[in-house]
């Protein structure tokens, strides 16, 4: 994960947690996570603020953890972190055309428009 650019009005084992979702489905973790201290260190943030971002992640059914045997990914939880983080996308795209002032109906004649595009 290396260095991180904490965001000062959100809490850091958020933006940890958020970080760690993301790695997952960059499948840039794909089945054991850091240790808790080991990410700490990285990071350079308290042990215990990685420690509650990993027991939220396993609180949602994300990670799974047991004492000398480490921490790991469920597999089974891949699609649904994809899921959710598509649907904070396109929220946060929604919000933003809202926010310059379209209404619905221009933004789906400009979503049509790039239907027809190569991407």
């Amino acid at each position: 994960m290396n260095t991180m650019e904490f965001e000062r009005d959100r809490p850091i084992f958020l933006q940890i947690k958020s970080a760690v979702k993301e790695r997952i489905v960059r499948r840039e973790i794909k089945k054991e996570l850091p240790t808790i201290r080991g990410l700490a260190v990285e990071l350079g943030v308290n042990p215990n603020t990685v420690a509650r971002a990993y027991r939220e992640l396993e609180t949602e059914g994300i990670i799974g953890s047991r004492v000398g045997k480490g921490t790991w990914v469920i597999p089974e939880a891949l699609q649904e972190i994809r899921k959710e983080m598509i649907e904070d996308i396109i929220d946060k795209f929604l919000n933003n055309l809202h926010s310059i002032g379209l209404d619905s109906k221009e933004i789906k004649e400009i979503l049509e428009g790039i239907n027809d595009r190569d991407i």
